[in-house]
């Protein structure tokens, strides 16, 4: 059901009380999560739309975020079952916008998203060409890269992803500790033990 006539459908439900009490809570329980199902759906289809695209990853650059939720730009393209929203469904959602629950909401699919994204960036950085990035590259820069690198260690730590990015990784400290003398090869060393 996508529309918001809640209490009509509950009084709907309930019959007249022919059903057993445990049918009609289940029946007003399904009837609850579809109204739900039909009220996140919009707001799932936009979050996706904040995403950056993969395209927009650069592997020797932070990843990007996810564009901020704006509620108005929301409710001016969202569809429900390929309708406008009726004014109805904006008030409601204006005022789930509002609430600590939508906050809660979108600060996990905000986490989700830039999780997947920093792991669409190590996946990007696996796959670079360093001997590409290195030409003309000076050692300092080498070393921030280096830095860098490790630093993504953490990352896939807290986000997880494919355990070959670990080996992928340690691959590309290999190759860029052996394009530096060996004197700062000897420095740096210790600090990339894995």
């Amino acid at each position: 059901s996508s529309g918001i006539n809640a209490e009509y459908g509950y009084k709907k439900l309930q019959g007249k009380g022919e059903r057993p009490g445990e049918v009609k809570d289940l029946m007003v329980r399904r009837h609850l999560t579809d109204l739900t199902h039909s009220l996140v759906i919009p707001l799932e289809q936009f979050v996706s739309g904040l995403m950056p695209l993969q395209k927009s990853i650069c592997p020797f650059r932070q990843p990007p975020l996810l564009q901020p939720f704006q509620p108005e730009s929301f409710l001016a393209t969202a569809k429900m079952e390929g309708e406008c929203l009726k004014s109805s469904w904006k008030d409601l959602y204006r005022r789930f916008m509002r609430s600590p629950n939508f906050e809660l909401w979108f600060q996990t699919k905000r986490n989700e998203a830039n999780q997947r994204l920093e792991i669409l960036h190590i996946q990007e950085l696996c796959d670079a060409d360093l001997y590409s990035w290195m030409a003309g590259k000076h050692e300092v820069q080498i070393v921030d890269l280096l830095l860098w690198i490790r630093d993504r260690f953490d990352v896939l730590d807290r986000v997880g992803g494919h355990p070959g990015m670990r080996e992928n990784l340690k691959s590309h400290i290999d190759t860029l500790l052996n394009m530096v003398p060996a004197d700062l090869q000897n420095t740096l060393k210790p600090a990339f033990k894995f």
